[in-house]
């Protein structure tokens, strides 16, 4: 019975894992069908994705690296003041010592008619000699430890610099990704012109869209929930959007001159803000998706999924378990309407539910 308990994990994990290969394998094969513009979009916003990750990254070790160098350099000058003062004991010990003499022992011995005497002075004579030496091998000591600290503080701040010049570089790569994406989004906005028209091409990104989740609902279908996973009807109405900000757009808005109505709300927010997971689950999609830019979906288990889209940037990977405020992406540019923010989707065995009654907007 316990060998099957361990077992039930194990079997569970697997079942994700090629519940996730198979969503991939879907989207692998529909980036075939996709226009030469649009395969490219997706490549650039990949990398995008990829460089903002190692920004923060970048900028993060920054951050640490500068806060180590301001510690090593309190540390050096409290050594610094502790050599200092230690000069000045050695110094006056050594001078001591000199003017005692080699032959300190002997005349204490000859001087004292009093043996008993005699023994306390040769041992308060010891214990002097002890403590000038112990004070020359504290200063040795410091002296080494202050030698390492400087050599830390040229290597950290070599390494340093070099981190600074790496980020400055990815900074100027990501403006000129940047600048091929709004390239390929304004060649593809006039592709879609000459070709069919809007309308047609926001039905075409609706139904991939539509696709992706019946396969997503399809390779999870047989996949019980964790048991210590939080049922997610439970929780309606008291979880939190995940963007704090202005709402763009509402639940089955019209849009597209009254011919389509939206399937989830725009939240407004600014461009790279955290997006956050509103409930536990595992995300069992993390890529970029026509119509949806860079696209993250949480399986919450019970046919439950929750649905982000137009992010700048992915945070979390496919596999990847979350819990309740868990960043998982970051705000894009444009979340549908031309500002900042995302576009947020909850789903109930493929059926679009309202969000807002689902979550706690106040």
């Amino acid at each position: 019975m316990l060998g099957q308990d361990e077992a039930a994990p194990e079997e569970r994990l697997a079942q994700v894992n090629s519940a996730i290969d198979s969503i991939q394998q879907w989207l692998d094969s529909a980036s075939n069908n996709r226009s030469e513009q649009e395969q490219s979009l997706r490549r650039v916003s990949q990398q995008i994705d990829s460089l903002n990750n190692t920004i923060e990254n970048n900028q993060r070790s920054i951050a640490e690296l500068s806060a180590h160098l301001e510690d090593l350099a309190k540390r050096l000058a409290n050594l610094t003041e502790e050599k200092t003062k230690l000069e000045h004991q050695v110094s006056t010990a050594l001078r001591a010592s000199y003017m005692s003499g080699p032959q300190n022992q002997i005349k204490v011995l000859l001087n004292q008619e009093d043996p008993a005497k005699s023994a306390r002075m040769l041992q308060y004579l010891a214990y002097f000699n002890k403590q000038r030496s112990e004070q020359i091998q504290q200063f040795r000591r410091t002296i080494t430890q202050i030698d390492t600290l400087r050599q830390e503080t040229e290597d950290s701040s070599a390494q340093l610099l070099s981190t600074q010049a790496e980020l400055a570089q990815q900074q100027q790569n990501l403006e000129a990704e940047q600048d091929e994406r709004n390239a390929l989004l304004q060649a593809l906005k006039q592709e879609i012109a000459s070709r069919s028209g809007e309308l047609e091409q926001l039905q075409q990104d609706r139904q991939t869209l539509e696709e992706l989740i019946d396969k997503i609902n399809d390779a999870i279908a047989n996949i019980p929930p964790p048991e210590q996973l939080t049922p997610f009807a439970a929780a309606r109405g008291t979880m939190p959007l995940p963007l704090q900000g202005q709402i763009g757009s509402r639940f089955g808005a019209s849009y597209s001159d009254g011919n389509l109505h939206r399937q989830g709300v725009i939240l407004l927010a600014n461009e790279g803000d955290p997006v956050r997971a509103i409930h536990p689950g595992r995300i069992v999609f993390s890529d970029w998706l026509r119509g949806s830019g860079l696209l993250v979906v949480v399986d919450h288990g019970e046919g439950y999924l929750s649905l982000y889209a137009q992010n700048q940037s992915l945070v979390k990977r496919k596999g990847d378990w979350v819990n309740r405020g868990e960043p998982l992406a970051t705000a894009g540019g444009n979340a549908g309407t031309g500002q900042a923010g995302i576009y947020f989707e909850i789903r109930h065995n493929g059926t679009a539910q309202d969000p807002l009654l689902w979550c706690d907007n106040l």
